[in-house]
């Protein structure tokens, strides 16, 4: 393999308000009262004439059947150099200059919500905020469409512009204009920020939350596509598994049937896990069904075509486990049991997947629709999954990988939410759970019984068992688990935030099938009374502890940027040692742990 750059520091700089906003003022002049049409048009709101807005507009706008209401959008692209255009799009309730009635300024609540995006998309769709009566706000992260191949030069080199604009700078920007435009349009400033996204969205939520703390005061981040180098490289690994191990073509995997019939045979064997026989699996880190169970032949495998030939079956046990060096430690996690393979194990790999193999390598030839990901093995000579890996890490992680503190947002008293399908099929939920103890350990304070009480007076993390990517159904079985329904997850923030109501539980909801049930903050998850209906959240109560040593243990991952050959790394799990050798067995006690 030959050389690959230097490790990419995080010394780049990073444009922030210091260059273009500063200017702005704290609040718009006394009795300016300004109409939507002159925010754009009038140098004393500082949009217009302003060195680092290269096009304003301000019109008012609808927003989308039903709801059609009227409000401001203003809409800027932001650069600070030729190459840089990260377009803008804030949309403001009416305000008493322009019409609007019903809020405590026209139609605005006195609160902004930034929006987030998906994939290697931003988002300019300001509407669901506006409805709701929040300033709404979104960038298109210095790019239209979801293609992230132009992060890599046609030279080998990484174009930074493209991924600093889109990992961090579009959003900061995104979230500091929309404050200042309400601040002018208004003459005043918002009394509470807000940021929701999931997926991308979630990521960005939490870059905010690390690197922005101070101009939030709440943050629903749910399914976040944090540590985004080193989940969507894993995204490969089940492809990788199916070519290498079951002898498939690129163009051929693992035939859909049997893999959706291996999915049925893994809930089946670990449904009552949780002493509830529903069709879920609560936690799928309990769960350890074996493909080989479904080979043609076996007692109880289905009848061909569902069953597995033995190889195939060797590859789905790989799916799941995760990827691993030749040390057999872990590099990263595997699709959950119980999860869809469908996504990410389909005919053909998921083309962020194979664009990240392109950014680890810093090598365009990788690029999608590119098949050079066959060349890759799991672990033997020449290219291998492990090599792929480690170079992300030296390479570019430090820039997309999101997993800094949250000291500055917490100081202010931010709060955060995040919710996360256990069966997630494209971010396996296992990352921010990773993430998660690590905060837990940072902010723990004295006294804490369980480990996680510190970080839960400003940040909880909920497990939605049975649920897929954003609340999305398990879609090979057409069934999803509890999800938070019409908002509740926001609304639950902003009660949090404003009340000092800390949530204790979420109901999530489900129509395929009915059910109700409580969704817990973790490490406590639902638990069912032993009587009563199983889909009705009155049979269920939070309890319980998921931090158990069967749980933890086998998920510390050897040590970042050392994948190849590296130790395991308890320390930056956040897992003691001696937890995880002691002979103690999970449910000995209630799976409290330190670090080393």
């Amino acid at each position: 393999m030959k050389r690959l750059a230097a490790t990419l520091c995080l010394c780049i700089p990073i444009i922030t308000p210091a260059a273009g906003a500063s200017s702005l003022p704290d609040h718009a002049e006394a009795n300016a009262a300004p109409s939507c049409a002159s925010l754009s048009t009038d140098p004393r709101f500082e949009l217009k004439g302003n060195p680092a807005i290269k096009s304003v507009t301000s019109t008012i706008k609808t927003t989308a059947a039903p709801a059609n209401k009227q409000y401001c959008n203003v809409t800027l692209v932001y650069g600070t150099n030729p190459n840089q255009n990260i377009t803008i799009a804030v949309g403001l309730p009416l305000s008493t200059a322009d019409g609007g009635a019903g809020g405590i300024e026209g139609a605005w609540n006195g609160r902004t919500e930034g929006l987030g995006g998906g994939g290697c998309s931003g988002n300019l769709n300001v509407d669901a905020a506006v409805n709701a009566g929040y300033v709404g706000s979104g960038t298109d992260g210095g790019h239209s469409g979801g293609d992230c191949t132009p992060g890599v030069n046609t030279n080998h080199t990484f174009n930074l512009e493209f991924i600093q604009d889109f990992f961090r700078v579009g959003i900061k920007q995104q979230i500091l204009w929309s404050k200042r435009i309400a601040t002018s349009y208004y003459s005043k400033p918002p009394s509470y920020s807000y940021w929701n996204g999931c997926s991308t969205g979630g990521r960005q939520g939490y870059l905010l939350a690390q690197e922005l703390g101070s101009q939030l005061d709440g943050v629903l981040a749910s399914a976040p596509a944090m540590y985004w180098t080193r989940f969507q490289t894993a995204q490969m690994w089940g492809q990788l598994a199916m070519f290498n191990l079951a002898g498939e073509s690129p163009s051929g995997p693992i035939p859909p049937a049997k893999l959706v019939a291996v999915q049925k045979s893994a809930i089946a064997a670990c449904d009552a896990n949780d002493g509830a026989t529903d069709g879920i699996i609560d936690d799928p880190r309990t769960c350890h069904f074996s493909a080989k169970a479904n080979v043609c032949g076996q007692p109880g495998a289905p009848a061909a075509p569902a069953c597995l030939t033995p190889e195939e079956a060797t590859a789905v046990d790989d799916i799941w486990d995760g990827p691993r060096n030749k040390h057999h430690d872990r590099i990263w996690f595997g699709l959950d049991r119980g999860s869809d393979f469908s996504i990410l194990d389909g005919p053909t790999p998921f083309a962020l997947g194979v664009t990240q193999f392109e950014w680890n390598l810093i090598d365009p030839s990788f690029a999608p629709p590119s098949t050079k990901w066959t060349t890759v093995n799991l672990g033997g000579k020449d290219l291998s999954y492990p090599d792929v890996a480690q170079a992300g890490s030296r390479n570019i992680a430090d820039v997309t990988d999101t997993f800094g503190p949250l000291d500055a947002f917490r100081a202010r008293g931010g709060k955060m939410l995040t919710f996360v399908g256990a069966n997630d099929q494209f971010i396996y939920p296992r990352g921010v759970i990773n993430y998660y103890r690590q905060m837990a350990e940072r902010y723990q304070r004295r006294g804490d019984r369980t480990g996680f009480e510190g970080v839960q007076s400003f940040y909880r993390l909920f497990h939605a068992p049975g649920v897929g990517h954003c609340g999305a159904p398990i879609f090979s079985l057409g069934t999803t688990g509890p999800w938070p329904q019409n908002g509740a997850d926001f609304a639950a923030l902003v009660n949090w935030v404003e009340k000092g109501a800390a949530p204790n539980q979420v109901i999530g909801q489900s129509l395929s099938p009915a059910l109700s049930r409580p969704l817990c903050p973790y490490p406590q998850t639902a638990k069912y009374k032993g009587t009563g209906n199983v889909n009705d959240a009155a049979s269920w109560s939070c309890g319980g502890n998921l931090e158990t040593r069967e749980a933890v243990c086998p998920d510390v991952l050897v040590k970042y940027k050392d994948e190849v050959d590296g130790p395991l790394d308890y320390q930056a799990s956040a897992v003691d040692p001696s937890f995880c050798k002691s002979r103690r067995m999970a449910g000995d006690d209630d799976g409290r742990h330190g670090s080393d």
